[in-house]
């Protein structure tokens, strides 16, 4: 557990860069969800015993959440990469959670691996991550509901998700409800390459034990 706690510290270290980032450069909408990040990784290796939580779980799961962070070098709005950075955030932000719930979950599976229970197991996994999804999406919504346009924070419906236009027509040009649609495609996407990781790993691993 030595690795985790190592993992957990450097995290909370790039956090607080990321914050100090963030005042520097007037972003201060970005901070409530560093803030936010650093309180999952520190409830996650408080809990990791339950979570049997693994050391490239938790990488694998602050590497998403930085890149999330990342948007306080505008990468939002103006993405170095081919494809949108909420794409990116969205699809990397929720592989890992697909990989912490197998985790937790695998020590119910049966032994024989094709089975109905393994498979409700298997759906439970999804959903449990699709849920953790969707409650990122609730704040984001509460949040302009609040706060109105601004910082692509989780507080925020902000730049990378549409322009700052009222209610109408915001459902006019298509904003709210493509970038729902988006977040909700990469979000799966992510999920299921997550399952698909595990489910091969797991395979793997019970073809060598046989």
């Amino acid at each position: 557990m030595r690795g985790i706690k190592l993992l957990t510290v450097v995290s909370v270290l790039i956090f607080l860069c990321f914050i100090l980032l963030a005042v520097i450069d007037n972003a201060f909408g970005w901070i409530p969800d560093i803030v936010s990040f650093i309180v999952i990784v520190v409830f996650l290796y408080f809990t990791r015993v339950f979570w049997r939580l693994k050391p490239l779980v938790l990488t694998v799961l602050v590497f998403g959440l930085v890149l999330h962070c990342a948007g306080v070098f505008g990468w939002y709005g103006s993405s170095p990469l081919p494809v949108q950075w909420d794409h990116v955030s969205h699809f990397f932000g929720s592989l890992p959670f697909a990989l912490l719930f197998w985790g937790f979950f695998s020590q119910f599976m049966d032994e024989k691996f094709f089975t109905k229970k393994n498979l409700v197991l298997v759906v439970l996994v999804f959903f449990a991550s699709y849920g953790v999804c969707a409650f990122v999406e609730l704040v984001e919504f509460i949040g302009y509901l609040k706060l109105g346009f601004g910082q692509h924070g989780a507080l925020f419906f902000g730049v990378g998700d549409s322009v700052p236009v009222d209610f109408k027509l915001m459902d006019i040009v298509g904003g709210g409800w493509i970038n729902e649609g988006w977040d909700l495609v990469y979000n799966t996407i992510g999920i299921l390459t997550g399952l698909a990781i595990m489910f091969s790993l797991d395979l793997v691993k019970r073809f060598f034990k046989n």
